[in-house]
């Protein structure tokens, strides 16, 4: 097999053994996106703690500082990550995460039409209906708690009822989001990914199989573009030596 040969099956050998020896983990999020996330998760929590621990009689004091303040540092952890973080990874994130595709609205209205009957789950994405469904909600629900408070705080404590069944939605929704990370067998070996960056292959190809697809072949253009031959630059006639600078020859 000559040279030629080798280098134009170079690719092609190289994809094989990078399919024999893939990793059972597929990486999921990189660092900012976890940080960002586990930063969400902390302040929203002390947010509802220090709210449940003043109650109905929300005065000036320790308690409601670090309850606004637990609010107030969302948005900036969300900022600083934006700034100085992997910012295309965490807008990618967010995109997948919060836009409806066509494999949602497909699922959302077979199971509108046929309640009762068992289907087989789609090829997900990143993340699927549910994830998004409960995503939604509990932006919803911070939304809900930070206008409810305001307008509780602006009437002097007037307005606390609204406010109080806000906070109770989001403790539900916490919970539910706290149960699939935790509990849910067929959701929890997600946890990993948020924790760790990666998850395991094969729930990886038995939940959101159109995701991995697409981290597989970005994969795999990477190999090949690393095995792609590099043409060596064109060399003009007589570049040196004697042959930059001819002699001419004598007469005799």
């Amino acid at each position: 097999m000559g040279p030629a040969t080798q280098l134009l099956e170079a690719p092609e050998e190289s994809r094989q053994d990078h399919h024999h020896h893939r990793s059972q983990w597929v990486p999921r999020f990189g660092a900012s996106e976890r940080l960002l996330h586990w930063w969400i998760v902390t302040m929203f929590g002390a947010a509802l703690l220090t709210g449940l621990a003043m109650g109905d009689e929300a005065e000036s004091g320790p308690l409601l500082r670090l309850h606004v303040g637990a609010v107030v540092m969302i948005g900036v952890g969300a900022l600083v990550a934006l700034l100085v973080g992997n910012r295309r990874a965490i807008v990618r994130s967010a995109w997948e995460l919060l836009v409806f595709d066509r494999n949602d609205v497909a699922w959302v209205t077979g199971l509108v039409r046929h309640p009762l009957h068992r289907r087989a789950e789609p090829r997900w994405g990143k993340f699927n209906t549910g994830q998004k469904v409960l995503a939604w909600s509990l932006i919803g629900s911070l939304a809900a708690l930070i206008w409810t408070g305001v307008q509780s705080r602006s009437s002097g404590g007037d307005a606390a009822g609204p406010h109080s069944a806000a906070v109770v939605i989001a403790v539900v929704l916490l919970c539910a989001h706290i149960f699939m990370a935790v509990v849910n067998p067929s959701t929890r070996p997600a946890l990993p990914g948020m924790v760790f960056g990666r998850v395991r292959r094969t729930w990886a190809e038995r939940h959101h199989g159109a995701w991995l697809a697409e981290v597989d072949q970005v994969d795999v253009d990477h190999v090949d573009q690393s095995h792609a031959p590099v043409a060596s630059p064109p060399t003009s006639s007589g570049a040196s030596g004697a042959s930059r600078y001819p002699v001419a020859r004598r007469s005799r």
